[in-house]
């Protein structure tokens, strides 16, 4: 059956624009329409001339609010100057919200750099505004101060401001991204407008009390939460049910954009009267929750029949075009022939095709010779070709121009927002992160105790922060921030009644000395493992630098900085003769498959095979389709090895491989077959390697032990964790999320009607699509019945394993075309299906699922800009305490990139033994995981021959102030990760680095900072020359040197004292003497000398 062709209301509203000179404010039936329209809109006119209003994405009388991002893009859209708008597209539906009046978005003030303002002054005007003090803004509505810094975030700016002043001027104004901290640009003013969209002043709540005890007379404000929060000048999650009792006037949508000519899509009212009754149904829905009272229907929004005062002018577009110029019934090749054909033989002007894939592109351009072109694109005659956002293939009414998409759906992702972030919290800084108050932590020394944070102790003449720790019976501890790699967390499978150790007793050394001997017994089983691999030569795979150029900047992306790392870790190790054994750890979507590619691209130059394994068909396949893709324009052969190619195939695809007529083979458990001839295997790479058992991954390493291997995971298994904290198994981490991904949010809830009926209702309400994972079988019917009594009008469908190879096909291929609204299925979807239209995942009975297999599904959603959401359900909110904390870290660990964590979480969840066998559990449940790796490592290094690197602890005191004062950066934690990072500084430039990460957060640095940084700088040289102790006082400075110092520091010391040329005395062997007396700056004179010894 032949499709209903696209009208082409874009190309309408852009020449409409052009040849009337009108601006237009187009009223859609959907945000997706919206959506799409927009982005049709740019094939033919500027990205500034085009304004998109977006839907909040919430129900009515939701118990959610709006995601920051869209309040951002409302506010700025209504706040903008629109002199360049020619035309503005939103969805009908938000004719119905009743706005504040259009004076509420004027700044309050504007301020420049220059200006005379004190941080008092501002933070007192950021409260007045009910902005939220917070030790970190990470989203809008919030500020912080910081020395002579205050950061701010508000809805109307897309990134939060950081104002740096010198005494009562403003001196530096700065955007700054909330992950990183870290500065974007600079500025030279901003302005102070409300948090958010309403404004919970003093005069505001006072208003909207007065407003919610007249309207709600017979309800008890105590018991409701929303009204408590509110006139307490918190923003609650749902607040937006009460705004027009908080905002002061009833504006329209259509009064922000006078001016503008309305021009509204064919069926506005049958979509204004099906909007009004969903919201009649919601009230229905939420109406009987009494803590929770809401507004009727009328004083919630406006009535249709206020609404046609406002669109009674409003002009239809209608177009209709019953010449089928594009057939959608035939495949986009044979399509895109005929098209070609027409514009030859003049029956069409102009051609235009687009995709959002290059490799789809530059194939059509080495066919057919089509014009490069940018957009927006003036339609003169010709074949053009360019890259471009989802948009559907149109013809316009006088059928002179047709536009072609290529893609096989349009799905409305849009990609105008801001760009990700450079530079992203490394996996070390999260994996280290400093201690929470009242945690149980580790000392190397003296055993478990209670982080009790930092401490400002007054020694002689000097002051210095320490770490306190609680031990039992209150004994203190203070620790000395050089100290603090011997302090980590206590962790163990259940923290619970653990017993804190003493100070004055001995038995911690005598758990630590048994821990150690199991350690070194481990290490010995470990290598043992892995020895002989370890000494097999593999191929050195390396290949020409203009070649691997060229693959490069076939890339249409830029690479995320963690890709460039991994890639050259890779590279690395493939050059050398020992075989590679490393692991990809890295969230679904973070690009491990481009960085493998790379590796293959190598091995494949270098006149080898490559092998890549899968644990399904479906990702296999995937993965035949990326590679095909990725290595189109290059001269190498991909074949595809799964449980459904025919015998025949088999044994054609043996033969081939055998003799190097395949260059890279992917497959699933296949590929473990004895038939395929291994001798030209140079890289097997293995993804998902959590779904392999040991054998498997143990067949290939023995038949092949010179291969190089490369793992791939989002969540690696324990004993590869195993493994990669032993130093065995290298490690690679992609921490870097793809431009504008947000984290999902993700709620664990016991089940019921409601809450699917809303997610549901939620997703489809913004034209996406549902996943809805049940792992029984025998319940998908009976769940499907439930669904469709819940939303009718959805369109759902069931799949899982047992069904037919040609059924799974069909109904994967309708829910990627978007004909499907849920789907009802097994852990099938776990991996392989990318649908950046779905974006909400309910799991029913989700304490039956492993954790990494939980992070796997919720890694299907949350794969396009837009904000999803993953529901754990399960039957009752009492459940046994291992699969309760399973559950709760999956909520806890719902950042992007936190695969490796909820690994690590797992380790902790299930007890040690899972991780390292029963004979090392209990060692490890008495000193903890962390402690134990280090030993395990250590011992690993002994058994090399490894020399270890020595942590030298040199005690600097200059009788002075070397701290980061509490004023400067007020937050413990955030002073100890700075300090930590300091201690690890190697060298100067990381030093500086730190400095300057630091004044851009912070503001100038004073007297005592700069003395801890360049202490610090002076630890790194002490450390090279082999220093314990820098004591200095106004007169000299006490050297004192290590007990095996080095003899060429000996030599030269003693050189320098021979030839007087430095103040320096010998007081004993290893002791010296520096007169500093004529220098202003002590540490410089120290670091004069030292630098003389390196």
């Amino acid at each position: 059956m032949r499709e209903k062709q696209h009208e082409p209301i874009a190309f309408e509203l852009a020449q409409s624009v052009k040849i009337q000179n009108k601006k237009i404010l187009y009223l859609c039936d959907s945000d997706k329409e919206a959506r799409l329209i927009k982005n049709e809109l740019l094939l033919f006119m500027n990205d500034d001339e085009i304004g998109y209003y977006p839907e909040r994405e919430i129900l009515p009388y939701d118990r959610f609010s709006t995601a920051d991002s869209i309040i951002q893009q409302r506010i700025k859209l209504l706040n903008a100057d629109k002199t360049n708008i020619k035309i503005i597209i939103t969805s009908c539906t938000n004719l119905f919200e009743k706005l504040p009046s259009k004076n509420f978005f004027i700044s309050r003030k504007i301020f420049k750099i220059g200006y005379t303002l004190t941080i008092k002054d501002l933070t007192t005007s950021l409260e007045k505004l009910k902005y939220e003090r917070v030790d970190k803004v990470r989203s809008i509505n919030q500020y912080t101060v910081r020395g002579g810094v205050v950061d701010f975030y508000s809805g109307f700016q897309l990134n939060p401001i950081r104002v740096d002043f010198f005494g009562d001027q403003i001196d530096e104004i700065r955007e700054f991204d909330p992950k990183t901290q870290n500065m974007t640009s600079k500025l030279t003013e901003f302005k102070l407008y409300t948090g958010s969209e309403i404004n919970l002043d003093e005069d505001s709540i006072g208003n909207f009390k007065f407003a919610w005890r007249n309207y709600f007379q017979s309800h008890d404000e105590r018991h409701c939460e929303i009204f408590q929060s509110l006139a307490s000048g918190k923003y609650p999650e749902g607040y937006e049910i009460y705004n027009p009792l908080i905002q002061e006037g009833d504006s329209n949508l259509i009064d922000y954009f006078a001016g503008y000519n309305l021009i509204a899509c064919e069926h506005i009212d049958q979509s204004l009267s099906s909007y009004k009754a969903f919201v009649e149904e919601r009230y229905l829905e939420e109406s009987i929750d009494s803590t929770r009272p809401i507004l009727k229907p009328h004083d919630y929004i406006f009535t249709i029949k206020e609404l046609q005062l406002y669109i009674k002018t409003a002009k239809k577009i209608v177009v209709t075009n019953d010449n089928p110029i594009i057939d959608n019934s035939l495949q986009k090749e044979t399509q895109l022939k005929i098209l070609i054909e027409k514009q030859i033989n003049g029956e069409i002007d102009t051609l235009l095709i687009t995709s959002t894939e290059q490799t789809k592109l530059d194939q059509i351009n080495k066919q057919y010779k089509t014009q490069i072109v940018s957009i927006p694109l003036s339609p003169n005659k010709g074949i053009y070709s360019c890259i471009h956002l989802p948009a559907r293939s149109f013809v316009s009414k006088d059928e002179k121009l047709v536009h072609l998409n290529l893609d096989r759906t349009a799905n409305s992702k849009m990609l105008d927002a801001k760009p990700a972030s450079v530079t992203q919290e490394s996996l070390i800084e999260k994996f280290e992160n400093p201690f929470l108050d009242e945690e149980l932590v580790i000392h190397v020394d003296y055993g478990v105790g209670i982080y009790k944070g930092l401490e400002l102790l007054k020694t002689n003449s000097s002051e210095e922060e320490y770490i306190r720790i609680e031990y039992l019976e209150n004994e203190i501890l203070y620790v000395p921030i050089r100290q603090a790699y011997l302090v980590s967390k206590f962790q163990v499978s259940q923290t619970h009644g653990v017993r804190l150790d003493s100070l004055s007793s001995a038995k911690w050394k005598v758990k630590k000395e048994k821990a150690k001997i199991k350690a070194q017994d481990h290490a010995a089983e470990l290598l043992d493992i892995e020895s002989r691999r370890s000494i097999a030569s593999s191929y050195q795979l390396t290949c020409d630098e203009n070649a691997y150029q060229v693959f490069d900047q076939d890339f249409p992306y830029v690479l995320t900085t963690d890709q460039v790392n991994c890639i050259k870790d890779i590279l690395k190790d493939m050059a050398l003769i020992k075989p590679m054994n490393r692991v990809i750890c890295g969230d679904v979507g973070f690009g491990k498959t481009e960085v493998a590619m790379r590796g293959a691209f190598v091995a494949v130059h270098a006149k080898k095979q490559v092998m890549v394994l899968a644990p399904s068909t479906v990702l296999a396949k995937q993965h035949l389709e990326s590679f095909t893709k990725r290595f189109v324009n290059f001269p190498v052969n991909i074949d595809l090895l799964t449980r459904h190619t025919s015998p025949k195939n088999k044994i054609k695809v043996y033969d081939n491989f055998k003799h190097g007529k395949i260059d890279i083979l992917i497959g699933t458990h296949a590929l473990l077959n004895n038939d395929i001839t291994l001798d030209n295997v140079g890289l097997l790479v293995i993804d998902e390697e959590h779904r392999f058992g040991i054998k498997q991954k143990e067949i290939i390493k023995s038949r092949q032990s010179t291969t190089h291997i490369l793992y791939m995971s989002a969540t690696p298994i324990p004993r590869t964790l195993n493994l990669v904290y032993s130093g065995l198994k290298d490690f690679s981490y992609l921490y870097t999320p793809p431009l504008e991904r947000l984290s999902v949010k993700t709620f664990l809830n016991t089940q019921n009607q409601q809450i699917i009926k809303n997610a549901v209702d939620r997703e489809l309400a913004r034209g996406g699509q549902v996943f809805l994972v049940q792992n029984d079988i025998s319940k998908m019917d009976s769940l499907k019945k439930q669904i469709s009594d819940l939303v009718p009008e959805a369109n759902i469908e069931i799949a899982h394993g047992k069904l037919t190879k040609k059924d799974i096909t069909k109904t994967m291929n309708g829910f990627n075309s978007n004909s499907i609204d849920i789907l009802i299925c097994t852990t099938i979807v776990e991996m392989g299906l990318d649908i950046p239209n779905a974006n909400t995942i309910i799991v029913i009975d989700a304490h039956n699922f492993g954790l990494s297999q939980l992070h796997q599904l919720r890694g299907r959603v949350g794969r396009s800009m837009r904000q999803a959401y993953c529901y754990l359900l399960i039957p009752t909110p009492d459940l046994k305490k291992a699969p309760k904390a399973k559950l709760d870290s999956l909520v806890k660990y719902s950042d992007l990139g936190s695969g490796y964590f909820i690994a690590q979480e797992d380790l902790e969840i299930r007890g040690a033994g899972d991780f390292l066998g029963v004979k090392q559990s209990g060692h490890i449940e008495a000193i903890g995981l962390s402690m134990y790796l280090s030993m395990l490592k250590s011992a690993v290094n002994d058994l090399k021959g490894n020399e270890q690197e020595k942590i030298l602890d040199t005690e600097i005191n200059f009788n002075d102030r070397a701290l980061i004062p509490d004023s400067y950066l007020p937050v413990a934690n955030e002073r100890l990760k700075i300090y930590r990072s300091l201690n690890d500084a190697k060298n100067n430039e990381k030093v500086n680095k730190i400095l300057e990460d630091l004044k851009d957060r912070c503001g100038k640095p004073n007297d005592d900072l700069l003395n801890l940084i360049e202490s610090s700088k002076l630890r790194i040289l002490a450390n090279k020359v082999g220093i314990k102790k820098i004591y200095s006082n106004q007169e000299k400075a006490m050297i004192t040197f290590n007990d095996n110092l080095s003899d060429q520091v000996y030599k030269k010391l003693i050189g320098l004292i021979q030839t007087g040329s430095a103040k320096i005395k010998l007081d004993n062997e290893n002791k010296i003497t520096l007169d500093v007396s004529e220098n202003n700056n002590k540490r410089i004179a120290v670091a004069g000398l030292l630098n003389e010894l390196v």
